[in-house]
């Protein structure tokens, strides 16, 4: 008998096959997969198909944004969730919304929805999200009972401790597995696949207790036959996969002799994973497993599935298209690595704005306002992952571009001394002048630095010495006692220790890193950061662009970032066009005088 798996992991809402930041058709879309999914269905009547989602689904992409700013009783997302799975894992940002609207969305999910080391409480998530679930499939020779698991990692309580602190408590991924597999095995399950929303590392700092991409652990579980991991928005089984791991087979896409799929992100690969299984002495014995991505972009869309949900997609197009504001210039995050964006600095100047107008009503101290942001697309996910607004109206969907995440507004106090940490962490994303490229990878795992963690301080001048050590990793983890700011000043003047400044930052940040856990918060925002930008928008405001960040040593550097880049280079700009290199990327030249 066969048993194909399909999975999928981090959509993030892309459910529909169009870019509406572009306005263009895509050729990957979750309908492309159900599109491939049917069909295979159909021509392959003697199989047991089943089809699971490991999680950061209902956030990312327009679609959710619609459903979140509607929040009616039809939402868009949970309905072709019911039409593709047949068992769904939670993310880490199903988490974004808070609890109350995450049971709104699972309650109007039909398949079973799973996780083995979040304990609700007394929440009624806690009735709903079950801790793994056993299907049965009739088969010719009897019933076959495969049962799911599924983990998250427990750093949810640190990135969304506004939203879960004391409402939740999460369990260590490794032990709940092994604990959990064991369960299922011992209720008669005699196949059990693993949903684990946790990427693959060799890195010692995941694979100790509570380590955030455990799933390498995971292979090493006896009761696990097949695992789906994801989080990290790579691919597996591909022969570019850069951990080294022994016992790994890229032909049968196995770990440890354990069939593994990670279909990267936005809906661009489906996982196969597939077994043949044989009835002997009564029970169930796995003959052959396997693994396998699908390219999204090959697949045929079904045109009776899009002509059903094209509905929807005018309304998603209606919504967005309302006008929030102008511009007269390209906004983009190409280089804002380096060079300033006003596609950044826009939101550090709404969160200044709103600041400042608590600091007018008394509702909070008159100090120091520093404006911060990052680029939160900056081509982590592809070429295609950047912000670009065109000169003219600025409408809803250019808004949800410059700041996709549905972050709460959180004003915080801190003082000189963990201002200046947190300007050494942002210091930490650049290489030595020695090497090819002046950026760290935009990649979360590994050696990479993503650019949702590199802020910019627009109302500081700072110098930074890349010639010295980083102080910190990606994830502000102390790694070395070095230094590489040389300086810090506030309006012409140096920023002592003792000095006091007032920060609108978001609810991610503020939790996420370790030197602002003892920071004061002053406001907790009913708003999302998002809204606050839109109300900012929509005043026409008018600010300076600011270049805050000096580098040592000035010189000659190469940066990669997106083909397209080449065309937003504007005359007073040091940057110069090299070659192209893969997927849309170029190698550029920048001169720091």
């Amino acid at each position: 008998m066969k048993l194909t798996v399909f999975a999928t992991t981090d959509i993030h809402g892309a459910i529909y096959p169009y870019d509406y930041f572009n306005n263009t058709e895509k050729d990957m879309s979750l309908l492309h997969i159900k599109s491939y999914i049917d069909r295979y269905k159909q021509n392959n009547a003697d199989e047991t198909v089943l089809t699971v989602d490991n999680g950061d689904i209902i956030q990312g992409d327009v679609w959710s944004d619609y459903d979140y700013s509607n929040r009616g009783d039809h939402l868009l997302v949970p309905e072709i969730i019911n039409e593709v799975y047949d068992v769904v894992g939670l993310g880490n940002h199903e988490f974004n919304f808070g609890l109350d609207y995450l049971h709104k969305v699972c309650s109007n999910i039909r398949p079973d929805i799973i996780n083995s080391n979040v304990d609700f409480k007394d929440h009624p998530l806690k009735d709903r999200v079950l801790p793994y679930t056993i299907i049965e499939r009739e088969t010719p020779d009897g019933v076959i009972k495969i049962g799911f698991l599924s983990v998250v990692p427990t750093q949810i309580l640190k990135w969304d401790a506004f939203h879960l602190k004391g409402r939740l408590t999460v369990a260590d991924m490794r032990r709940t597995v092994e604990e959990t597999a064991g369960e299922i095995k011992a209720e008669g399950a005699d196949l059990i696949i693993l949903l684990s929303h946790s990427g693959l590392s060799k890195n010692p700092d995941h694979l100790r207790k509570f380590g955030e991409n455990q799933t390498l652990l995971m292979t090493m579980i006896k009761d696990v036959d097949g695992i789906v991991f994801g989080h990290t928005h790579e691919f597996f089984p591909d022969a570019d996969f850069e951990v080294e791991i022994d016992n790994i087979d890229f032909k049968k896409g196995t770990i440890n002799g354990k069939p593994m799929v990670q279909p990267g992100v936005y809906a661009s690969h489906l996982g196969q994973l597939s077994f043949e299984v044989q009835k002997i002495e009564g029970s169930w014995k796995i003959t052959e497993r396997t693994a396998q991505l699908i390219d999204t972009e090959t697949i045929h869309l079904d045109p009776v599935i899009k002509n059903k949900y094209a509905s929807a997609h005018n309304r998603v197009q209606t919504f967005l298209s309302q006008p929030v504001g102008h511009i007269e210039a390209p906004w983009h995050t190409f280089f804002s690595r380096v060079f300033p964006s006003k596609a950044v600095q826009v939101v550090a100047e709404a969160g200044k704005a709103y600041t400042e107008k608590l600091i007018e009503s008394g509702e909070i101290e008159n100090l120091p306002v520093l404006g911060f942001n990052a680029a939160i697309k900056a081509g982590r996910d592809g070429a295609n992952d950047f912000t670009v607004l065109e000169p003219g109206p600025v409408t809803l969907a250019d808004a949800i571009d410059l700041y996709k995440h549905a972050n709460s507004m959180i004003i915080i106090k801190i003082n000189g001394r963990t201002l200046k940490e947190w300007l050494e962490w942002s210091a930490s994303q650049f290489n030595s002048p020695a090497d090819t490229d002046c950026l760290l990878k935009p990649n979360r795992s590994r050696d990479g630095f993503p650019s949702y963690n590199y802020d910019t301080f627009f109302d500081l001048d700072y110098v930074f010495d890349i010639t010295r050590p980083p102080k910190y990793d990606s994830t502000a983890k102390h790694i070395n006692d070095s230094s590489r700011l040389v300086e810090v000043k506030f309006k012409g003047r140096p920023v002592n220790n003792e000095d006091a400044f007032i920060i609108p930052a978001n609810n991610y940040r503020a939790a996420y890193t370790s030197f602002l856990r003892e920071a004061e918060i002053l406001h907790e925002s009913q708003l999302n950061v998002r809204d606050i930008v839109i109300d900012y928008m929509k005043g026409d405001p008018q600010f300076i662009l600011r270049d805050p960040m000096t580098i040592l040593p000035r010189g000659t550097y190469r940066i990669r970032t997106a083909t397209k880049a080449k065309e937003y280079i504007t005359e007073d700009q040091p940057i110069k066009h090299l070659e192209k290199d893969t997927d849309g990327f170029s190698w550029y030249e920048i001169t720091l005088d």
